[in-house]
Order: C-alpha cells, then sequence, then structure tokens
C-alpha cells in the first residue's frame, strides 16, 4: 500500500517532469516568438528587407490609384528593370486598383496615410518569404507644392498625380508622363532602399546637408528629382543611380 508520504512524492516528480518537457517544446515562455514586421516604421528603416534575399525573396507592391491618374506600364516597366537590377529578389510584381477619386486639391502626409488605413489591402506578415509595399497615387498636388513623390513609411510611398501631369509633356522639350513617373517610383524606393544614408550607411562623402539625397549632379537621388526640377534641362533619360550610391546598395545587401 502506497502511503500517503510516496503518494505526494509522485506528484512532485509528474509535475516537475510536465513542466520540463513544456519548457523544452520551444513554446514555453523564455522562447521568444519571431517579431512581427512594422509597416509603420521610417523610410529607411527596412532597407534590408528590400535588399536582401535572406528572408524575404518576393516584393509584390500594392498600387492604389484615383480616378484618370492609372501609371503607365511603360512608368511600371521602367520601375521593375530597376528593382530588378538592384534588389535580390527572386520575384517581383505590381497589382493595380482603382480607388474613388478624393476630389482635394492638395494632399498632407496625414491625408495620405488615411487614404492608405482605408485602402491598403496587403502588409507584410511574420513568418511571410514575401515584402509588400504600397504606392498610392492621388488627383492632387501635394501640400507643400510642386514635390512628385513621398516615401512617408518603410514601405508606403504617395504620388502626386496631378503634379506629374502638369510637368508631363512632349518630348523633346518635356519629359513624357511615363518618364516622370518611372524617375519618381524609383526615387521614392531608393528612399526606402535606405538611401541617402538613410538605412543603408553611405560608403563614401555623398550625402547632401539635412536630407537624405546625393550630392552627385544627375543622379537618381538628388534633390532636384523629388521637385521635378530635374527635368528642367532634360536630356530624355530616366536618371539612374551614380556608382556611389550602387556602391551603398552592393555593401548593405543589395546588387
Amino acid at each position: 500500500m502506497i502511503s500517503l508520504r510516496n503518494k505526494i512524492l509522485f506528484a512532485l516528480l509528474a509535475l516537475t517532469f510536465l513542466a520540463y518537457a513544456c519548457s523544452d517544446s520551444g513554446t514555453g515562455p523564455d522562447i521568444d516568438p519571431e517579431p512581427q514586421f512594422n509597416s509603420k516604421a521610417a523610410p529607411g528603416d527596412s532597407a534590408k528587407s528590400f535588399l536582401e534575399s535572406d528572408q524575404y525573396t518576393s516584393l509584390e507592391i500594392e498600387i492604389d490609384y484615383m480616378e484618370g491618374y492609372e501609371p503607365t506600364q511603360e512608368g511600371l516597366n521602367s520601375l521593375k528593370t530597376f528593382l530588378e537590377e538592384r534588389l535580390n529578389k527572386n520575384s517581383i510584381s505590381f497589382t493595380t486598383t482603382q480607388i474613388a477619386a478624393g476630389g482635394q486639391s492638395s494632399y498632407t502626409t496625414e491625408d495620405i496615410s488615411a487614404i492608405e488605413e482605408e485602402q491598403r489591402d496587403n502588409y507584410t506578415e511574420t513568418g511571410s518569404s514575401t515584402l509588400h509595399a504600397y504606392f498610392l497615387i492621388v488627383d492632387g498636388e501635394y501640400s507643400d507644392s510642386n514635390v512628385l513623390g513621398i516615401a512617408y513609411w518603410n514601405t508606403s510611398m504617395a504620388f502626386f498625380g496631378q503634379t506629374i501631369e502638369d510637368i508631363s509633356g512632349t518630348p523633346p522639350t518635356a519629359p513624357s508622363r511615363q518618364q516622370v513617373e518611372g524617375t519618381v517610383f524609383r526615387h521614392e524606393v531608393g528612399h526606402n532602399m535606405g538611401l541617402v544614408g538613410n538605412g543603408t550607411p553611405t560608403q563614401s562623402d555623398h550625402k547632401t546637408s539635412g536630407s537624405a539625397h546625393c550630392t552627385t549632379d544627375g543622379c537618381l537621388m538628388e534633390p532636384a528629382v523629388e521637385t521635378g526640377n530635374i527635368f528642367q534641362n532634360f536630356n530624355g533619360e530616366v536618371p539612374n543611380l551614380d556608382q556611389l550610391c550602387i556602391e551603398d546598395l552592393q555593401a548593405n545587401g543589395g546588387k
């Protein structure tokens, strides 16, 4: 007959074994869960997620555009070529969706982020191999005039259709709409790739004072691109990155 004392000992041993088994299963309190991807971090904070393929092997860009401002296929092709040249990704794809017109003459960053909250469908999920980014093309201008686009979160960018349209014209005296789109699409993604010195460290001194732009004339990341001033002396070519920016990306996991 088992005594009460032995029964208590057996019970304690069983509880000890159960606790050990639980802690060894990988689901106990001492095991940190995989952190969730933060889609509301600062531009450039996810530079490595764009550049490397260690975790995210695919990039999908969701593009919402307001009525009348659908991006041209040529503009998207220009962006895709650029991304394939610089990102270590097995696949890069776009989805485009028309959304209702906003009807505002100008939009603040707060307006833009509120529209994204309502319209964006896809976010990067924990454990996923796909990085999701977001483009919003609105039917007005930015609240600070003469701005073609902004990167406002680490995977979120907005473009101002009315300003793009105003700058566009007929080559060779003015850039075509697809050339303007290709240029500003590349430029804003460049900011979320960490250029210049804003998530992707610079390998040499080519960062402008007070902003994440390049000091090299004609580089895709020079400040004149964001305002469209680069098109005042347009030579018919969509600007590309200069060698210094390329070296920065390569040192941070890009191509």
